[in-house]
């Protein structure tokens, strides 16, 4: 079952609560509308489905929200109580789900990825030529957990500012650079390389955090 972490919150602005999952979680635990939501998908749709469901259904317990069923938008962007902003991610053997009351934060995006999976075939399609140039920098499995922070932070990137502009943005068309911390984690800013919806709403710096966790990644960012 789905369990709080306070560091998986602790990537977000204070007030924010994380839930996650290791393993697979079966559909016996949705709600009738969340199956009905995803009765013609694959077996392996619903289970991550199942999973990202329990995680924030634990989340929101925390704020004071029960018995809501977390339901798929046309964009199948979750479609949160009101008041509130959320993310979910699965990957192979891992989900998680952040939730918090809006407010100063309009929006979160939570991306985690299994190191092994974001292999090196896939690290031109993920990076700009800034980004490889700055892995080169770094040697074995560094170098894999660099590329897989960076392919995170874009992925949760990509979630927050859709969430407020329903803009589609490409791997290329923003830069992450990343700064290590004591503890396993850092800090990512994300520079877009053309003109951006979100830069008309969010003028301001874009960063977030990421942890390494065994062998995932997680990261995390809010727009204000």
């Amino acid at each position: 079952m789905s369990e709080l972490c306070a560091e998986l919150a602790a990537l977000f602005p204070p007030g924010a609560v994380a839930a996650q999952l290791h393993g697979v979680a079966q559909p016996e635990y949705l709600t009738k509308d969340e199956i009905s939501a995803v009765s013609h998908c694959s077996e392996k749709r619903v289970s991550d489905f199942t999973a990202g469901r329990l995680c924030a259904r634990r989340a929101l317990k925390e704020l004071g929200i029960e018995g809501f069923s977390l339901l798929p938008a046309r964009d199948r962007q979750p479609v949160w109580p009101k008041g509130i902003a959320g993310s979910i991610t699965h990957t192979e053997g891992y989900s998680a789900a952040v939730v918090i009351r809006q407010g100063s934060v309009r929006s979160v995006g939570l991306d985690a990825e299994r190191v092994a999976a974001v292999h090196e075939e896939l690290w031109a399609r993920i990076c700009a030529p800034a980004e490889l140039r700055n892995l080169r920098a770094f040697h074995g499995t560094r170098r894999g957990e660099r590329a897989a922070v960076t392919f995170a932070a874009k992925e949760a990137f990509y979630k927050s500012q859709f969430a407020l502009t329903g803009e589609w943005i490409g791997f290329a068309d923003v830069v992450v650079e990343l700064e290590d911390e004591s503890g396993g984690g850092g800090v990512f800013t994300v520079t877009p390389q053309r003109p951006v919806l979100l830069q008309r709403q969010e003028p301001r710096q874009l960063a977030g955090r990421f942890r390494r966790h065994g062998e995932f990644v997680s990261a995390g960012i809010a727009l204000c």
